[in-house]
């Protein structure tokens, strides 16, 4: 790689990293309001919800915004090629939401009543199940600004705009006194204004009537197992979030959440590097420029790991302060955040091994990866949370995330010859 190259990615990194530490700075203030205004049961409960509507959304977008991505660098296509493909995509995921929507309209009882024995979770879900469709425009929306290199309304539309409506919403109903799930309602309404304005933002209000390139079929073809695999990436992240609701309290599952979300502020400089640099991996790939592929991420390796060190350092050091600021009952959740944080930073030192494999037409080995590591998490945490609690959850994530990044790094040596840290 060029030290041109080399600088614009540090550029757009950087930019992109000021969104996320904004982002990741309104989403603290939310759990922190939330907590406060309501209580940690209530921040349990939207969490919960929160993370089935994006394990939802991830599910049934079926791949194709990291599709996109791909597609669009292996093949070079322009803004006005990408949009077509974009179209497609939007059509076929349309489609396929009607099954959640129904699935959620008709199953908010039985998931409240009976899975997770919370009556109050009942109206989340109605909120979730009108709200679904909304969060896979928005998915699709924002990996196609990342296809396109267009990385500043990436980050306005995934870090700026939907937080500080999300802010202004959530100190609204506060002031009116609504009943906690309008909070969630509040988060709905959010996604709705951004998936307007990325909307408005790509097509221009004219709408393109061209054929794309690309059938139907070779996108779902790229994207089916790049939709498992994320799946399972995110699964692996939430599972514990999900695990501690069924076999914990709430105030539990609110404690752990927050301890998560501290932890894993650390992969703000994992994803800020790494969301600028997967288009330039599917260029590479594309031409089969493996000498070029390996300079790339080793570069990128050694950027996260050097900027990802003292700040997983402070977040260790300064664990008990950070969670006192979102109440006495967090601090609880200190031992849960420094193994969350380790998790992370060992990522971090790894490299972006999910995007290698993706951009690089191993896509389905990734796939089988993270379906086993999505058993094995699912087992410990099964094993680990009646006995430690929640930092059984945080251990049984730390195990299959060593486990995970070992066996892709191993891969990746064996099929491109290069190991993805230095």
């Amino acid at each position: 790689m060029t030290t041109p190259d080399l600088k614009k990615i540090i550029s757009s990194s950087g930019i992109n990293f000021l969104f996320r530490v904004f982002g990741l700075g309104t989403s603290f203030l939310v759990t922190m309001l939330i907590s406060k205004w309501y209580s940690v049961d209530t921040w349990g409960r939207y969490s919960l919800v929160f993370t089935i509507a994006q394990a939802s959304a991830m599910i049934f977008a079926l791949g194709i915004p990291n599709a996109l991505v791909k597609i669009v660098g292996n093949e070079g296509l322009d803004f006005k090629a990408a949009k077509k493909l974009l179209v497609k995509g939007v059509k076929i995921t349309l489609l396929v939401s009607i099954i959640p929507v129904l699935l959620f309209a008709f199953g908010s009882g039985f998931l409240s009543d009976v899975v997770f024995e919370s009556h109050q979770l009942r109206n989340y879900f109605l909120i979730l199940t009108f709200s679904l469709p909304l969060f896979i425009l928005h998915e699709l929306f924002l990996y196609f600004f990342v296809a396109t290199k267009n990385f500043l309304k990436f980050g306005l539309f995934m870090f700026f705009m939907p937080n500080v409506v999300l802010l202004l919403l959530l100190a609204f109903i506060n002031y009116m006194e609504y009943a906690e799930h309008f909070t969630f309602f509040c988060f709905m309404l959010s996604i709705l204004l951004t998936v307007v304005l990325e909307a408005i933002f790509i097509f221009e209000m004219k709408p393109n009537r061209e054929q794309s390139a690309v059938t139907s079929g070779q996108l779902l073809k790229t994207a089916s197992p790049m939709m498992f695999s994320g799946i399972m990436l995110y699964l692996l992240n939430w599972t514990d979030i999900v695990i501690l609701g069924v076999m914990t309290t709430e105030e539990q599952v609110g404690i752990y959440n927050i301890a998560f979300k501290i932890g894993s502020a650390v992969f703000i400089v994992i994803v800020s590097i790494n969301t600028i640099i997967s288009p330039k991996m599917a260029e590479l790939c594309g031409r089969g420029d493996i000498r070029q592929l390996k300079k790339l991420v080793h570069n990128s390796t050694r950027l996260v790991a050097l900027l990802s060190l003292p700040l997983s350092a402070g977040l260790i050091l300064l664990a008990p302060f950070i969670l006192s600021f979102f109440g006495e009952g967090a601090i609880a959740g200190q031992t849960a955040l420094i193994i969350v944080v380790a998790g992370v930073f060992f990522s971090a030192a790894c490299g972006n091994v999910d995007q290698i494999l993706n951009m690089s037409g191993n896509a389905v080995v990734f796939r089988n990866i993270t379906i086993l590591c999505f058993f094995l998490n699912a087992i410990l945490n099964v094993v680990f949370i009646p006995r430690y609690g929640i930092n059984g959850a945080a251990i049984a994530s730390l195990i299959t995330n060593v486990f995970m990044n070992i066996i892709a790094v191993c891969y990746i040596k064996k099929k491109l010859g290069f190991y993805t840290f230095v």
